[in-house]
């Protein structure tokens, strides 16, 4: 019985980490490398396995600086989601997709006037 339940326990670990990694591989942001230099940035295209938020951040080298804006996404495609962004560098941003709290895609967008 308790080779079963070992057994048991251990497929239903496997389903959840292939179910996982499978939602990572279908996160991504689409073909963009800069955004305009106004009150809302658009991010033209990001996929997202399941519901969740693009997060902006202040993006300084290669480290992620204090959080800009945000905004919620549908499964799926979204196309031109525009994010609220107030006071952010005129140099690059890094978008973040995340669903259920974890970081699946970022993406990093240098700043046009």
């Amino acid at each position: 019985m308790l080779k079963q339940t070992t057994l048991a326990a251990l497929a239903l670990t496997a389903t959840f980490a292939a179910a996982t990694s499978a939602s990572a591989a279908d996160a991504y942001f689409g073909v963009q490398n800069a955004v305009k230099d106004s009150g809302d940035l658009t991010i033209s295209y990001v996929n997202s396995p399941a519901d969740g938020v693009i997060e902006i951040y202040d993006y300084d080298g290669s480290v992620k600086g204090r959080l800009l804006g945000t905004e919620a996404v549908n499964a799926g495609g979204n196309i031109n989601t525009e994010v609220d962004v107030t006071n952010y560098p005129a140099s690059k941003v890094i978008a973040v997709l995340k669903v259920g709290g974890q970081e699946l895609a970022t993406k990093t967008l240098y700043v046009n006037d």
